[in-house]
């Protein structure tokens, strides 16, 4: 049994191909696994996203409109845990990280709310979700996670294994397909806390 830990970007690049990737490798071998979104914003966060989408010749909104695009989804992400569960709000980061993975120049003030509609969700309660405590308290118990986790980066992926007594790995940046499925695929006995397909890799166990 996998256990997922994704830190992202909420609107990140590279954010939806991992949690892609990763469901895919789930489903094409069949094992036990959860995952868990934990979405995190920074300025670091934002900056280094901004630096990304331009070395991919991407058109990038100004840091401004992209720090409210980031916040919004943010709160959006923990209003809909509140009111529709933590499948819901993966689905909707999922499908909002789909239309601006490659071009975050398309966001606008509204895309957040057809992206809750195309997935069956009703605007008005996830706004009325962010009435009270609950979405700052959410926020920060995922910022203590990353805290003591010493997360500082996003996409960061930290990957337990319950058949494995142990510590948990914590890998930094993109995964490629293969070594989902080599890490995800290999006999126990065979199996090392460091395998080699991530020597190269900001990898380092929690």
């Amino acid at each position: 049994m996998f256990e997922f830990f994704l830190f992202i970007n909420p609107i990140g690049i590279y954010c939806y191909d991992i949690e892609k990737q990763i469901q895919d490798a789930i489903n094409e071998l069949g094992v036990e696994a959860c995952y868990h979104f934990i979405p995190i914003t920074s300025m670091n966060v934002i900056q280094d996203d901004i630096m990304r989408r331009r070395k991919d010749a991407q058109k990038v909104i100004d840091i401004t409109r992209y720090t409210i695009a980031t916040n919004r989804a943010l709160q959006d992400y923990h209003a809909i845990k509140l009111a529709y569960g933590n499948k819901k709000a993966r689905k909707f980061i999922f499908a909002l990280q789909q239309k601006l993975s490659d071009d975050c120049s398309l966001y606008s003030a509204d895309m957040p709310t057809i992206v809750a509609k195309e997935i069956g969700l009703n605007p008005k309660n996830i706004n009325a979700a962010k009435n009270g405590n609950y979405i700052d308290d959410s926020i920060k118990q995922d910022l203590k996670l990353a805290e003591q986790w010493n997360v500082t980066s996003t996409p960061t992926t930290v990957i337990f294994n319950e058949d494995e007594a142990g510590s948990g790995m914590l890998l930094e940046g993109p995964l490629k397909h293969d070594e989902l499925i080599d890490l995800l695929a290999s006999k126990p006995e065979q199996k090392t806390l460091f395998p080699d397909i991530f020597a190269n890799k900001h990898l380092r166990l929690i």
